[in-house]
């Protein structure tokens, strides 16, 4: 994800969603977090989806957003690693318009800090 000269967004054919899927990383949360490593090396990815059902376009993309902005915050952690990064909200999730920055964050967080030591940079 270069953004702002650095980091970009994620586009179509930048990543392949696994089969299987990966397991989340966090248990019940309103934030379904999944990672897996690419098979080329490159900076981190980040894939945020929001489905229409969760609330309106308005929400959807300060949701998006926000997650963005989290995960600037946490990239560190990943930099050297090729991780791809799916966010979406879970399926007990509240409306997106009530689920606050800082939640969104430590989650974001603690989910990071589960990855495996083994891959981690």
């Amino acid at each position: 994800m270069i953004y702002r000269g650095r980091f970009r967004t994620v586009r179509h054919k930048d990543h392949a969603v696994p089969t299987p899927l990966p397991r989340p990383l966090l248990g019940q949360s309103s934030l379904d977090i999944r990672a897996w490593r690419r098979a080329e090396d490159g900076e981190p990815l980040l894939l945020v989806t929001s489905p229409r059902k969760t609330g309106g376009a308005v929400q959807r993309n300060r949701f998006r957003r926000q997650v963005r902005m989290a995960f600037l915050a946490q990239v560190e952690t990943l930099l050297g690693g090729p991780w791809v990064v799916w966010v979406r909200p879970g399926r007990s999730a509240p409306p997106l318009g009530t689920i606050r920055f800082q939640d969104i964050e430590n989650q974001l967080r603690l989910a990071l800090n589960r990855l495996p030591a083994s891959d981690a940079p």
